[in-house]
């Protein structure tokens, strides 16, 4: 087997797949919302969520002077929304309308939740500390649901699946 030495991004393939969510919060103009493969949970007791985003960005700004966020869990199938919403520089309305994104008020923070997800988290900002090109926002979860279903997988860069059983 030959071994070649991978460098930058190429790193983080050998961590997926991942599961893909949107992160959405709401800024002076309104809602926003962002594809992100790196969600992760980083405590049970109290429950907090990580999501990196690159910083500067439209809905990372959101979080950060709102306070809150959602992360809405994609479906299997969902690549088209993922797409969508994770493209640079589209103004959000633009975002909502090409991922033909439903939005639901969330429950306990001043965002919403898109309804095509199988799951859903909302959470309080506790921190934002800047990693390098990426942006972790820490979120103590304020209430999680779920519809059930499978998730949508990064399986590599703008690679896409899902979840197989394993055959015994």
């Amino acid at each position: 087997m030959e071994l070649r030495e991978l460098e930058g991004a190429q790193i983080a393939t050998l961590l997926t797949p991942t599961t893909l969510c949107l992160l959405t919060a709401r800024d002076a103009q309104g809602e926003c919302v962002a594809t992100c493969a790196w969600v992760n949970p980083l405590s049970h007791e109290p429950s907090l969520i990580g999501a990196s985003l690159r910083p500067g960005g439209r809905t990372a700004r959101a979080i950060a002077e709102s306070g809150c966020f959602c992360v809405s869990v994609l479906p299997a199938g969902a690549r088209d929304i993922a797409l969508a919403c994770g493209r640079k520089g589209e103004d959000q309305p633009e975002r909502f309308e090409a991922a033909g994104l439903e939005a639901l008020p969330c429950e306990r923070i001043e965002a919403v939740r898109i309804a095509q997800a199988v799951s859903w988290i909302e959470c309080e900002l506790l921190d934002m500390p800047v990693y390098g090109d990426h942006q972790l926002f820490v979120g103590r979860t304020l209430i999680a649901q779920t519809a059930g279903g499978a998730p949508l997988l990064m399986e590599g860069r703008s690679a896409f699946g899902r979840f197989e059983a394993d055959e015994a």
